[in-house]
């Protein structure tokens, strides 16, 4: 095992070929074998084999907002033995946006044909307890607000329309939704999904609460206290977990605000706000606002330690506190408010 300046320049070649967008030069250094895997920090990021982790890319690094304006590279360390190597880099890009973000990569090479080829690479941000990726919407969420903004004018009514009262907002999402329902097929993808929004729609009346709409594998709900949409969000995601059959991975996001209510919707930042927080949970998580925390019962509930986001569209930036709501969630480490 030795550093390796010729594996060097294989990785300083990848990651200029990843901000030029040059896709020619991205098949050129992957891997065409099945084995070829490439790693987020997001539950979902986890690609396999040259089609799709290709695709993954390309998909992701042409959207507008993730297009590299400046990239430094701060540290790198390549090493090889025999017909594998390895390296670490940790490179500072700039965004369109003017957002900048320290990644620490690491990558792993086989000799193919007499040439270095990526095998595995694995992208982390070193910020602890902080996420710091603007936080865009899912389809399902962003399909919700749609649907809200085309309807509400058409069916609000005199005595309701433009009314504004304080309510706490929960919007859920189902995490990996399209792999599960094409591994189910449709009829046992809508079985399970409409039992889950049968039970949901139990717990929030249990709580007190009220069903606004269901699309697709997302709802929204809304509360007049915070402390009964938080309980509701844990019974949600227990009953997710105990319902028989496949496993629902559900993310759920709760705010509280001002909000105005139509005949048949809430509209407002408020609701905005509420999705984008449930956007930036992951599977199994529930992300609470920090105003939401302010106005709770604060003995009744434990908090993994808050993380601070950039919601896209919504000036600044938010804290959010991991609900703990049983003992192998990913806020076991309680931090109570």
């Amino acid at each position: 095992m030795h550093p390796s300046k010729e594996l060097e320049a294989v990785v300083r070649r990848f990651l200029d070929a990843r901000v030029a967008l040059d896709v020619d030069a991205m098949k050129a250094l992957n891997s065409k074998s099945g084995f070829l895997r490439q790693i987020g920090s997001d539950r979902d990021e986890w690609r396999q084999g040259f089609d799709a982790t290709v695709q993954a890319w390309i998909d992701n690094q042409f959207q507008d907002s993730w297009r590299v304006t400046k990239a430094s590279l701060l540290r790198i360390e390549a090493y090889e033995n025999g017909d594998t190597g390895w390296a670490a880099v940790e490179q500072e890009r700039t965004l369109v946006n003017g957002q900048v973000f320290v990644f620490r990569i690491t990558m792993v090479f086989v000799l193919e044909d007499y040439a270095w080829k990526l095998i595995q690479i694995h992208f982390s941000i070193p910020v602890a307890d902080e996420q710091v990726l603007g936080v865009s919407l899912t389809s399902t969420l962003a399909n919700l607000l749609t649907s809200i903004d085309a309807g509400a004018d058409a069916e609000s009514d005199g005595d309701q329309d433009g009314t504004v009262r304080t309510a706490s907002l929960l919007f859920t999402d189902v995490v990996g939704s399209t792999a599960l329902s094409q591994s189910m097929g449709d009829r046992a993808w809508s079985e399970l999904i409409s039992g889950h929004f049968s039970a949901a729609e139990a717990i929030v009346a249990q709580h007190g609460g009220t069903v606004i709409k269901t699309l697709g594998d997302g709802g929204m709900y809304v509360f007049a206290a915070g402390t009964a949409a938080l309980r509701a969000a844990i019974a949600m995601q227990q009953s997710a977990v105990d319902a028989p059959g496949p496993h629902l991975d559900l993310r759920i996001g709760i705010h509280t605000g001002d909000v105005v209510r139509t005949a048949s919707d809430y509209l407002g930042l408020t609701v905005n706000k509420a999705a984008r927080v449930a956007a930036a949970a992951t599977g199994g998580q529930i992300l609470v606002s920090a105003s939401t925390v302010d106005m709770i019962n604060d003995a009744e509930f434990e908090f993994g330690t808050p993380i601070v986001a950039e919601l896209k569209g919504i000036a600044g930036t938010h804290e959010l506190c991991p609900l703990h709501w049983n003992e192998a969630d990913p806020a076991a480490k309680p931090h109570v408010r």
